[in-house]
């Protein structure tokens, strides 16, 4: 079923669920200390609320993090069982991975997560701890391989292990070698987040710009059960409703998201700074 007038499914494909905006990291590269919104963390109850609504509706694929570290909420592994019992196909988060000792290892196997990304961005100690403060190389590093090898103790085929590097490409092919035993190495480039840091030159005045979040389509959820257009909204400055107030579906096809869905497709960007000024608009 579609919703008129912009063709958008009447339920997002993808849905991302902050579950806590908290992160034990201070990387140089994120803008965490540009974040003023409140910390917390998304309660059980509200986290099944919204799962349950998101397997009823045939949700695809499910992301269980936003704005900071999944592993400080001490009930993700629980939702992410949950998440995966109510048959979501696909469940995914991103980590750093210092919080993974060899016990959360075995849970994370047994919980049904189906893709995990570990954020590396080192090949060596200086690299790495002069990005990830206060986070120790080795550490982590042992945390990773404790994962790996949980996978293969329990035979297990998921969850998906990629490790991903942010640096110089020619660094890349050395980080390959050392990961790809254990894990996927993927190489990617620093973002601006929107009103974040500044790393790519955004081109404001190329019309034909696109957003891949509005493409897709893709819903953002705070820990709060605030809806935002996308997790480069850090600060949820462009809030479009609540989905613990009232339903994901409620938020996805009323005005306010018709309005900002319509804005894309003008290409009206100057309406919304936060987009206008986002590198990921392409």
């Amino acid at each position: 079923m579609k919703t008129d007038p912009d063709s958008i499914p009447s339920f997002p494909v993808q849905a991302r669920i902050e579950s806590t905006n908290l992160c034990n990291a201070h990387c140089t590269i994120c803008p965490r200390e540009l974040l003023t919104r409140v910390k917390g963390v998304m309660s059980f109850g509200d986290f099944e609320k919204l799962v349950r609504e998101c397997a009823d509706k045939g949700l695809r694929e499910l992301h269980l993090q936003g704005f900071g570290e999944p592993f400080i909420d001490k009930e993700i592994t629980k939702k992410i069982r949950l998440a995966a019992e109510l048959g979501i196909p696909e469940l995914f988060l991103v980590t750093n991975a210092s919080l993974i000792d060899e016990e959360l290892a075995e849970e994370i196997v047994q919980s049904g997560l189906h893709r995990i990304k570990i954020s590396f961005y080192g090949t060596n100690y200086k690299e790495y701890e002069s990005i990830h403060e206060p986070l120790k190389y080795e550490h982590v590093r042992k945390n990773i391989k404790a994962l790996a090898r949980a996978k293969r103790r329990l035979n297990s085929k998921t969850p998906r292990i990629a490790v991903q590097y942010i640096g110089s490409l020619h660094k890349f092919v050395k980080f390959t070698l050392q990961w790809f035993r254990y894990a996927l190495p993927q190489f990617n480039i620093p973002h601006n987040y929107a009103y974040g840091k500044k790393y790519v030159k955004v081109k404001i005045d190329k019309q034909d710009r696109r957003c891949p979040m509005v493409a897709r389509p893709i819903l953002q959820v705070l820990w709060d059960g605030r809806v935002v257009p996308c997790c480069y909204d850090f600060n949820a400055r462009y809030v479009l409703g609540n989905a613990l107030k009232t339903s994901i579906e409620q938020v996805w096809n009323s005005q306010g998201y018709r309005r900002f869905r319509n804005s894309h497709r003008r290409k009206d960007f100057r309406a919304i700074p936060m987009c206008l000024n986002c590198d990921k608009l392409r």
